[in-house]
């Protein structure tokens, strides 16, 4: 997926804390997908009923790129101009997991395969 599409789609996904089981369920599904596609491997990693942390990993890790799915309140879609895109978590941290997945499927397609993404629940509250 296109890296503003992909920003934007998980914009759209309301994961205030607490809430982020519907964007953590996104991302693993295409997590694993891509994971499918590379031989890597993805797993949800519980914190509490209905909140799981998402690791991906290629290899290896020597290297595990990490952010956080949750946003504060109040959640809002997003929208865009012709230089951005707004909504809640655009620049933090939604923003941040759709270029790590877009470095991830390029590091793929380079061969590499030493590295994880690590995304986890309860960053902004707990």
């Amino acid at each position: 997926m296109h890296l503003f599409e992909l920003t934007r789609a998980l914009v759209d996904i309301e994961s205030t804390t607490n809430h982020e089981k519907n964007v953590g369920d996104y991302l693993f599904a295409c997590l694993s997908a891509l994971a499918g596609e590379s031989n890597g491997q993805v797993q949800r990693i519980s914190a509490e009923p209905n909140r799981d942390n998402v690791f991906a990993s290629w290899g290896e890790p020597v290297v595990t790129l990490s952010t956080h799915m949750d946003t504060v309140p109040p959640y809002f879609a997003s929208s865009e101009d012709d230089q951005f895109i707004f909504g809640r978590g655009a620049c933090d941290a939604k923003g941040i997991i759709a270029a790590m997945v877009t470095a991830a499927e390029r590091l793929l397609a380079a061969g590499t395969r030493n590295f994880g993404l690590l995304l986890l629940v309860g960053e902004e509250r707990n």
